[in-house]
């Protein structure tokens, strides 16, 4: 390992360190693996005797399963979203620097490592934290292969696999790499768009047939969600009016209808879901968590538009808005979730772009100020 090598992981792991005691402090959590609302010990405990839908999140599941094999699941568990965690910062700090520079790096994986509405999913066992680290891994592999070359694809696609284990809208990661990789290669343009076509055809066929997207609780698919007009999942307090069905067919297949056949209404509803991943604050939190979370957004956000600009013809763009879309895109057709953790899906990438976009301010700010020009004095 290299003096660089040392001083980057010495860097990461205290940017770590520094944002986990801070966010089990700030929001009363135990240092250690802390239960979520959703019971994967509960469902490892049966693995892999799984139902269709909680194969859904089998990836997570079995590494859960492991644990228990080993002794003990949720520290097994916790540590690796913690080695996960550091493997993410690792990487923003790689991207950010490619893309920006060195202040890029730390900013990016800074704002990973140590924002509280992300670092404090680290402890919990569910699926978000391992998502996050692997969309940012993920990303990280694309951004190899499009600008190296054959000799990465393995590792990208081995990557994409694993991460789309962990949750049912893994499968629109794979989508989106699939897309980023057609269009980054040097064809046609027909040929290319023709590629992710193909891609997205095969992803809704899967989401239209596979039993993972058709099984469950009825109030939780689609469609029946989308004429309740739900914004936030499970908080009736924000539902908005929408058009009902002449048949209340909850499947897949009658919830592509019912967009086809409503599509004001229903951007109108997606627009509102990403609107409320994106912005954070929930009026279900206290005065003084809104007031940090609106400014830590306003300021990340900005810093993301300037970054996006500076990078707008670069491959770290064409990645970040390859997935950034289509998970925007699952958002709109789904709902939002009142803890605001499914804008993170995306959102944890965006750090590249608001490193670039520190980069861009500092490098401004150290220009010298030319002095003016100094009249002539010649007769």
């Amino acid at each position: 390992m290299t003096a660089q090598s040392r001083k980057n992981l010495l860097g990461v792991f205290g940017l770590f360190i520094t944002g986990q005691l801070a966010v089990r402090t700030l929001f009363s959590l135990p240092f250690g693996p802390v239960q979520g609302g959703d019971s994967y010990l509960s469902i490892a405990e049966r693995f892999p005797d799984l139902s269709d839908t909680e194969w859904g999140y089998g990836g997570y599941v079995a590494v859960l399963a492991l644990g228990e094999a080993l002794g003990s699941g949720p520290w097994f568990v916790f540590l690796l979203q913690c080695t996960a965690a550091l493997g993410a910062g690792t990487a923003l700090l790689s991207l950010g620097r490619r893309f920006g520079g060195e202040f890029a790096g730390w900013t990016a994986a800074g704002i990973y490592l140590l924002h509280p509405l992300v670092t404090q999913w680290t402890g919990y066992l569910l699926t978000e934290s391992l998502f996050y680290s692997g969309v940012i891994i993920v990303a990280w592999c694309l951004v190899d292969v499009i600008e190296t070359g054959p000799p990465s694809w393995a590792r990208l696609w081995i990557a994409a696999l694993l991460v789309a284990t962990i949750r049912p809208n893994g499968i629109i990661l794979l989508g989106a790499v699939a897309s980023v990789v057609a269009v980054s290669r040097s064809r046609p343009m027909t040929a290319r768009l023709a590629l992710v076509a193909a891609a997205w055809l095969a992803v809704v066929i899967v989401a239209v047939i596979s039993p993972t997207f058709r099984t469950g609780s009825e109030s939780n698919y689609f469609g029946p969600r989308a004429w309740a007009g739900d914004v936030v999942w499970n908080v009736p307090e924000e539902r908005i009016a929408m058009p009902q069905p002449a048949v209340r067919d909850p499947s897949n297949a009658a919830f592509i209808r019912y967009v086809f056949a409503h599509p004001v209404d229903m951007f109108e509803l997606g627009t509102r879901r990403v609107w409320w991943e994106l912005k954070q604050v929930r009026p279900w939190y206290s005065r003084s968590l809104n007031a940090f979370t609106a400014a830590s957004m306003s300021g990340f956000y900005i810093l993301a538009a300037i970054g996006a600009w500076k990078s707008r013809a670069s491959t770290i763009t064409l990645v970040v808005a390859g997935i950034s879309i289509p998970f925007m895109g699952l958002i709109a057709m789904t709902w939002a979730i009142w803890e605001g953790r499914f804008g993170w899906w995306f959102l944890v990438i965006w750090t590249v772009w608001a490193g670039v976009g520190c980069q861009t301010l500092i490098d401004h700010a150290r220009r010298p100020i030319s002095s003016p020009s100094q009249p002539s004095t010649s007769l």
